[in-house]
């Protein structure tokens, strides 16, 4: 009986599998299933790291922590004196090939300023290198393997933003699959010749599923994304563009600063075109608002102005009143009432606000 991988450690999950000899697809699976549960990313860069130090005797690659975590894993189980088989081998010896080619990342004297953009894509890149991962456990388990991408993209973080990339990158993914599964071309026919056509309708599936995770991860970004908090505008930029009546020689009457409008409880208005006498009382306690020429947050009903016969008599009243006389300065005046619109024009004299 092969003892390659003490099973009872990966059951009891507190204690790390030994290997001697050569692992079957199962024993590896176990293994792989192991690590996944107990150690995490920075585990498997670190295990690749001494694996390319103390068995290959060479610096380990600049392009390292961009391999998926069931790489760095491998290289554990190979340094601890597990043997793949020869399919695995083939796999694990390709990686290896295809880190050393690649050219190593020249690093700069000065310190280089990455973009928030740059942030999102090396994310992004980050969480497809798991998932791509995620296709070599199933197909090292003979799609045995228990995976999810949703799983997986919540939990390294990612965000809508990422997504996009994510996304992208499997399309293609399913495209490259779904054509050597249609294809007649013998080139292509023959570079996927290790998969059945029962293997790639499972990638294509897992390509859909990823797919899907992304879509729904991006959709939940949304909703709980925060409304944008509008920053509030001053008094001064509020009026910056308020239209009214700066005096009126007539009556020697002067115009408020319309600053004193914003937050008001109530104020009086006279029409020196119509001669009408106007009161805006506040709808609620945050008082009354200006956008542009216009008064806002104002009670409708309440807001009322009527012709005066005698301005030069009823607006004194108005500008040295107390709250107690302006309650009845309208009431007293006989003329038919009028709803105020909100409108504030060069004929408007800001008579007077009450806070």
């Amino acid at each position: 009986m092969n003892r390659s991988i003490d099973i009872k450690a990966i059951l009891s999950n507190n204690k790390e599998p030994k290997f001697v000899g050569e692992l079957s697809q199962t024993q590896l699976t176990q293994a792989l299933s192991w690590y996944a549960q107990n150690r995490d990313s920075k585990d498997a860069i670190k295990y690749a790291t001494e694996y390319f130090k103390k068995k290959l005797k060479i610096q380990a690659p600049d392009g390292l922590k961009s391999q998926p975590s069931t790489f760095g894993f491998v290289c554990r189980i190979v340094n601890l004196g597990g043997v793949l088989n020869e399919s695995n081998n083939t796999w694990f010896n390709d990686i290896i090939k295809k880190l050393q080619e690649e050219t190593p990342v020249v690093k700069q004297a000065t310190a280089t300023v990455v973009s928030i953009q740059d942030h999102i894509k090396r994310k992004a890149s980050d969480c497809i290198g798991e998932l791509e991962g995620q296709i070599d456990e199933l197909i090292i388990s003979e799609f045995k393997a228990n995976v999810s991408p949703y799983a997986t993209m919540t939990g390294m973080d990612a965000k809508g933003a990422h997504t996009k990339f994510i996304i992208d990158h499997f399309k293609t993914r399913r495209a490259e699959y779904d054509v050597a599964l249609t294809t007649d071309d013998g080139d292509i026919k023959e570079a996927y010749s290790n998969f059945t056509k029962t293997q790639l309708k499972k990638l294509i599936s897992y390509c859909d599923q990823v797919i899907v995770d992304g879509m729904k991860l991006a959709g939940e970004a949304v909703k709980t994304r925060k409304p944008r908090k509008r920053k509030a505008k001053s008094a001064d930029q509020l009026i910056a563009k308020m239209n009214y009546a700066k005096d009126f020689a007539e009556l020697k009457l002067v115009s408020i600063d319309p600053k004193t409008i914003i937050g008001a409880s109530s104020l009086w208005v006279y029409n020196t075109k119509t001669r009408k006498l106007g009161v805006y009382q506040a709808a609620d306690a945050a008082g009354l608002n200006v956008k542009g020429s216009t008064i806002q947050n104002f009670a409708e009903s309440k807001s009322v102005s009527k012709k005066l016969r005698k301005p030069e008599v009823t607006i004194p009243e108005v500008l040295k009143g107390g709250k107690v006389a302006l309650r009845s300065v309208l009431n007293d005046i006989r003329a038919v009432e009028s709803a105020l619109t909100g409108r504030i024009n060069t004929d408007t004299i800001l008579l007077r606000t009450v806070k």
